[in-house]
């Protein structure tokens, strides 16, 4: 199978590689389905001395057996021997899913630090890699002071989802349409492993309903089986609020209420969605004066498209997957339209120079109409530096956008405290502009083709 990407992450295993007589501990973790088994694979799969195993949850006994038989004929009695014979015998020693360890005991991590220091000690020039899928325990094993590998990583390589515009690339050679490949993007992200199962082009709606609603689809419950792991024990108040943030973003008060967890309890959980597991992302308006005015979205698009329809309908997938899917189908228009926001949002960070000046923040902005009560304004996109900013708005319908979309954001726009910076104006659009858009300076149109065409440039 085609390696995508990954260049970067690629180069620094390549450097990694030529420190021949250095040894070197490479900690590489990120969540499910990121690929990072297929990099090591890529970077060390042609080198002749390298040990892989793969780490079960098993008894402790067992797995000391069945990893000493995996390279000898004898049976280690002690983890600290298996590991300095392994770290002799191997220029390369990579371990997926080192997180298992501690699941099976704790003491394994402490014998393979005095067997890792024994190996610097006796230079016998080892490459160590770890890798690890559940964040908050990979995090645990190697930030905690109490815990024995604390200190000893050389490197720490968190792997991150493909860009948008590698996302695109990817969707695009598959043969989708610039518009299909959005959309695809907006379920999914750019998680490598579920942007393949898009491989085998078919309708979105057949893709639906093979990845997700089917008997023994695959990705059915990837969502929940990726967080009960996560989250233990308390994984029903960490579904409870992505179930309430879901779909559009929230403010405390809006997921207390919906999620039926406690105002005072809330902070906590989000906090650790958004530091520790990077699934939520806190948002305040850009430029706005009043405080306390912030929302809570899911920036994962994939948790966001499984709490919104696959966990939501899951009653209905079970018995009826047909009917689900037509209740999905529904929904989906109005859904992309939200995502988009994001989608263009994330162009412009990977973009700025297409609006002429380097952004010191780019995000959307929202708050009450001045002189107006219980009237509330809300901007798609806002762009700015000391000097200039930009406004913007993202349509994803099958209408074109015309003279009074513009005309409303440029209402919208005065109602923001710009400071004297010079305004421009975007506006993105799934169906194209009409033509009096065209002659307007300032303002900035794009299709989806234009973006594909801009990341092309």
């Amino acid at each position: 199978m085609k390696f995508y990407n990954r260049k970067k992450e690629l180069n620094f295993l390549d450097e990694i590689k030529l420190r021949k007589n250095d040894n070197i501990f490479v900690v590489i973790y990120g969540r499910r389905r990121i690929g990072k088994t297929t990099l090591v694979r890529e970077a060390f799969g042609n080198e002749r001395s390298v040990f892989y195993y793969f780490v079960e949850v098993l008894n402790q006994n067992n797995l000391l057996e069945k990893i000493s038989l995996s390279f000898s004929k004898a049976v280690f009695k002690d983890w600290y021997d298996l590991f300095i014979e392994i770290f002799e015998r191997f220029e390369y020693v990579i371990f997926d899913e080192f997180q298992n360890f501690y699941k099976v005991s704790p003491t394994i991590l402490y014998s393979l630090q005095k067997a890792w220091e024994e190996v610097k000690f006796r230079n016998y020039n080892t490459k160590l890699i770890v890798l690890g899928s559940y964040v908050g325990l990979m995090k645990k094993i190697f930030y905690d002071n109490k815990m024995p590998l604390f200190g000893r990583k050389d490197y720490l390589m968190n792997i991150q989802e493909f860009s948008l515009n590698e996302s695109i690339k990817m969707l695009i050679e598959f043969g989708y349409s610039s518009e299909e490949a959005f959309e695809i993007y907006s379920i999914v992200g750019g998680i490598p492993n579920y942007l393949l199962f898009f491989k085998d082009r078919k309708s979105l709606k057949d893709l639906i309903f093979d990845l997700f609603l089917r008997d023994y689809a695959p990705l059915k419950n990837e969502g929940e089986n990726i967080l009960v792991l996560e989250f233990g024990s308390e994984h029903r108040s960490y579904f409870s609020i992505l179930e309430a943030i879901a779909g559009a973003p929230k403010t405390v008060s809006e997921i207390s209420d919906v999620s039926k967890v406690e105002k005072t309890s809330l902070p906590r959980f989000l906090k650790e969605l958004e530091e520790e597991y990077k699934i939520v992302k806190a948002e305040e308006p850009l430029l706005s004066q009043k405080k306390r005015m912030k929302k809570y979205k899911i920036d994962d698009f994939f948790f966001d498209f499984y709490f919104t329809f696959i966990r939501k309908n899951l009653s209905t997938i079970e018995f009826a997957p047909e009917k689900a899917l037509e209740i999905i189908w529904k929904m989906l228009p109005q859904y992309f339209d939200l995502k988009f926001e994001q989608v263009c949002s994330r162009f412009l960070m990977e973009k700025p120079e297409l609006l002429g000046f380097i952004p010191e923040r780019i995000g959307k902005t929202w708050g009450k109409i001045p002189g107006e009560r219980n009237k509330s304004f809300d901007i798609d996109l806002v762009a700015y530096d000391s000097g200039n900013i930009v406004f913007g708005e993202c349509k994803w319908t099958n209408k074109k956008v015309g003279i009074e979309e513009y005309n409303k954001l440029v209402i919208r726009s005065s109602y923001v405290k710009s400071e004297g910076r010079k305004k421009k104006y975007i506006i993105f659009s799934k169906s194209g502009f009409e033509k009096e858009l065209l002659k307007i300076k300032d303002l900035l149109l794009l299709t989806p083709e234009d973006m594909i065409k801009q990341f092309e440039a």
